[in-house]
C-alpha cells in the first residue's frame, strides 16, 4: 500500500526535530562540560601555582647552600647570564656583592643617560669594567660624561647613538674607535658633511644599523661614493661590514649601478619604501641572508628590478616583517620575489600570505612565491584566528605544488606568544589537512592542536 507523501514528510520532519533536540541536549551538555572544565583547570592552577612557590623556597634554600660551595669565579660566570638581575643578586650576601663587582662582566655596558651630574660614578663603573669590551648607549649629549668615556675609546665593542646624533658624531670624528665592531644610530640629513669623516676611525665594523631621515646624498656619502666621486676604501672599511640594517624615508635613489660594493655583507635588512634602487647599487656576494620591513609604504609603486640578477643568486633567506613604525604589508614585496629567486628558506608574516600566493596583483599572472624555485621551507609567523581566511591562497598554492609533482616543503605555522588571540587548529581544517597532504614535515609553533 502506498505511502501518502504527507505522512512521510510529517514523519521526516518529526525525526529531523527528534534528531535537532538531541543535538541540542548535546551541545549543553558540552558547554556544561567546558564550564566546569574550565573551573577545574582554574582551580587546578591555584593548587599548582602555590606548590610551585613552596618548591621554590625550598629549592632556593638549598640551591644556595650548593652555590655558596662554588669557588668565586664559576659563581661570576653563573651570574653573567642573569646579569640583568645584579641589583637583585648583590642583596642576597656581602660574598655576591663582592664577586659582583669584581666582574668586569657586570660593568661592559654603560647607558650614559644614568650618570648625569654624577661623573664619579661613571668613573667608577669603568674602573671596574676593566679592560672588558664596552657596549654604550647615548640619549642625551653630556660633553663632560663623553670625554671621560672616550678615554676607553680602544675598549668601545658597541655603539648606539638614540639622540643627539650631531653633537656626539662630532665628538667621535676626533676619537679612533679601534674596536668597535657594532654601530647604530639615527643620522638627520645635516650630517652628509660629517660622516666622511667618521669612517677612518671605525675600520673594524661589523654590523651597522643606520636611520636616514631624508636626504639620499647622505647614504650615499656614508658608503663613500660620488659626491664628488671618491674612492670607497679611503672613505669607510665597508669590506670589514658583515650586518647591514637601513632604515629610511627615502626611496628616490639614483646612483650608478652595481657602485656599493660590500664584499663581506651577509645580511641585509631594509626597512624602507622602495628597496628596488638600493639593491640595484649594491654589490654584496657573499649575501645570504635578506630582510624585509617595508615601513613608510605611502604611495610608492612597485618598481621592476633593472640590475644584474645573477649578484643575488647567493641569497638563500628571506624574511618578510611588519615595520615597527607601519603595521602594515608593503607591496614593494611583490618585486624582491623575482630578484631573491634562489630562496631556500623564506619567512613571512602571515599579513603578507594573500600577496604572496596569489597572482592577481602582479599583473602578469604569477604567483610571486613561484619564483623561488629552489624553496625548501616555509614558515608564517603571526598566525591568529583572524588570519585564518587569509589561508585560502596558500591551500589552493601548495595543492598545486602537490598536483604538478613539484617538492614538498617544510612546513612551520608561529603563534607569536605576544599575540592575545588564542589559537587552536581543528584537525579537520582544509588548513591543516593540505599541510599533511602537501608537505614533507609541519611544525605548529605555539599552535595546539583540537579533534573537534
Amino acid at each position: 500500500m502506498p505511502v501518502d507523501p504527507h505522512l512521510r514528510a510529517v514523519k521526516d520532519l518529526a525525526n529531523a526535530q527528534a534528531e535537532l533536540a538531541r543535538l541540542q541536549r548535546r551541545e549543553s551538555e558540552l558547554v556544561q562540560e567546558l564550564v566546569d572544565m574550565r573551573k577545574a583547570v582554574a582551580a587546578q592552577k591555584v593548587v599548582v601555582d602555590e606548590l610551585v612557590v613552596v618548591i621554590d623556597d625550598l629549592a632556593k634554600a638549598s640551591a644556595t647552600q650548593h652555590i655558596e660551595r662554588l669557588p668565586n669565579e664559576l659563581l661570576a660566570e653563573a651570574f653573567l647570564y642573569i646579569k640583568d638581575e645584579w641589583h637583585n643578586l648583590v642583596s642576597v650576601s656581602r660574598r655576591w656583592r663582592a664577586v659582583i663587582i669584581d666582574t668586569p662582566g657586570f660593568w661592559s655596558e654603560i647607558n650614559l643617560d644614568r650618570y648625569c651630574s654624577v661623573p664619579t660614578l661613571l668613573k667608577l663603573h669603568l674602573e671596574r669594567s676593566r679592560q672588558t669590551p664596552l657596549t654604550l648607549v647615548l640619549g642625551s649629549y653630556d660633553q663632560e660624561l663623553l670625554d671621560i668615556v672616550m678615554l676607553h675609546a680602544n675598549r668601545l665593542h658597541t655603539l648606539r647613538i638614540n639622540g643627539h646624533a650631531p653633537q656626539i658624531l662630532s665628538r667621535i670624528t676626533h676619537v679612533r674607535l679601534p674596536s668597535l665592531q657594532h654601530l647604530a644610530a639615527n643620522v638627520p640629513e645635516d650630517l652628509v658633511n660629517l660622516l666622511p669623516a667618521i669612517h677612518p676611525r671605525i675600520p673594524s665594523l661589523k654590523r651597522l644599523e643606520l636611520g636616514i631621515s631624508s636626504a639620499s646624498s647622505m647614504f650615499y656619502g656614508y658608503l663613500g661614493n660620488d659626491i664628488p666621486r671618491r674612492s670607497p676604501p679611503h672613505i669607510i672599511a665597508a669590506e670589514s661590514l658583515e650586518e647591514l640594517s637601513l632604515t629610511s624615508f627615502v626611496f628616490d635613489w639614483e646612483f650608478q649601478q652595481d657602485s656599493i660594493q660590500f664584499p663581506l655583507l651577509r645580511r641585509l635588512t631594509l626597512d624602507v619604501s622602495c628597496p628596488v634602487p638600493f639593491l640595484e647599487v649594491l654589490v654584496a656576494p657573499k649575501l645570504t641572508h635578506i630582510c624585509f620591513t617595508g615601513g613608510y609604504c605611502g604611495a610608492v609603486s612597485p618598481r621592476e628590478f633593472s640590475g644584474t640578477w645573477s649578484k643575488f643568486d647567493n641569497v638563500t633567506h628571506i624574511t618578510f616583517a611588519l615595520s615597527r613604525f607601519e603595521h602594515a604589508v608593503n607591496e614593494q614585496a611583490l618585486s624582491l620575489c623575482p630578484i631573491f629567486r634562489g630562496t631556500r628558506y623564506a619567512d613571512i608574516h602571515v599579513e603578507y600570505v594573500p600577496m604572496m600566493f596569489n597572482s592577481s596583483l602582479t599583473g602578469h599572472g604569477q604567483i610571486p612565491a613561484d619564483h623561488w624555485t629552489c624553496l625548501e621551507s616555509l614558515s608564517i609567523r603571526n598566525f591568529t584566528f583572524s588570519s585564518l581566511d587569509a589561508f585560502e591562497d596558500l591551500v589552493a598554492w601548495f595543492t598545486q605544488r602537490r598536483d604538478s609533482g613539484q617538492r614538498k616543503l617544510h612546513f612551520k605555522l608561529i603563534h607569536e606568544d605576544q599575540a592575545h588571540d588564542l589559537v587552536t587548529l581543528n584537525t579537520s581544517h582544509t588548513l591543516y589537512q593540505t599541510l599533511q597532504e602537501c608537505c614533507a614535515s609541519v611544525v605548529l609553533d605555539g599552535v595546539p592542536l583540537s579533534a573537534y
